[in-house]
């Protein structure tokens, strides 16, 4: 299983590893209004205890010609237009991930585990 994307420069390959990638999205989500928090991972609560994002929850996959893939755990606040908010989380990790890597990703999957008030 490949571990991450690479890229070339005029003077040398980049290689990105998916975890860079999972923070990229974790970030550009968590920006989105109404999006409480990442996933619900078993370790989350160690996470948010030492002030820590968990990146770790979104799935990243490559394709044999280096797409990527992404399944994206989300908790919505309350009130909020689910359809709407995952449509805007796909639009603002696809356009993160353009501008810091200069790749698209194939596909974005939202995966809605909850809802909070607040």
């Amino acid at each position: 299983m490949k571990m991450e994307v690479d890229s070339k420069t005029d003077l040398a390959e980049v290689k990105i590893h998916q975890n860079v990638i999972a923070s990229i999205a974790t970030i550009a989500a968590l920006e989105i209004e109404g999006v409480k928090e990442i996933g619900r991972a078993v370790d989350f609560d160690i996470f948010r205890f030492l002030g820590l994002r968990n990146s770790k929850s979104i799935k990243v996959e490559f394709s044999k010609h280096g797409q990527i893939k992404l399944e994206i755990p989300l908790v919505v606040r309350y009130g909020y237009n689910i359809p709407e908010i995952s449509e805007s989380v796909q639009e603002g990790v696809s356009q993160a991930l353009e501008k810091m890597i200069d790749k698209s990703p194939r596909s974005i999957t939202i995966n809605i585990q909850g809802i909070e008030k607040g």
